[in-house]
């Protein structure tokens, strides 16, 4: 996997629609086949303005998979996102703050010798 620019990740988060995500309606074609499901913000415990659409096409095997890609943007929503983002934040913290505890033991234990 390539190196996560956290930082970018932030930005786009902080730019992207507010709110939780719904898996909201879908589309089918005049065959009855599903084309897409939609990922909605949701508004009053529904689905309300369309985000984005999982297209079943050439690389999406099935209809579940489609409705798997759709509940997982849903889930990962921004505000997921921005949690996940803060909380390695004060994890990075926390662990240059032992590193600085253990460094300063290292140097008191390296005196007593």
């Amino acid at each position: 996997m390539s190196e996560i620019n956290y930082q970018a990740l932030r930005e786009k988060a902080e730019k992207a629609t507010k709110g939780s995500y719904i898996v909201g309606h879908t589309s089918v074609n005049q065959h009855g086949n599903l084309t897409g499901v939609f990922v909605c913000q949701k508004w009053k415990g529904e689905p309300g303005g369309v985000i984005a659409e999982c297209h079943v096409n050439c690389l999406v095997e099935t209809d579940v998979q489609a409705y798997a890609n759709a509940e997982f943007i849903a889930a990962f929503n921004p505000n997921v996102a921005l949690a996940l983002l803060d909380e390695r934040e004060r994890n990075q913290q926390y662990i240059k703050r032992r590193d600085q505890e253990n460094e300063e033991i290292a140097l008191t234990v390296g005196k007593l010798r």
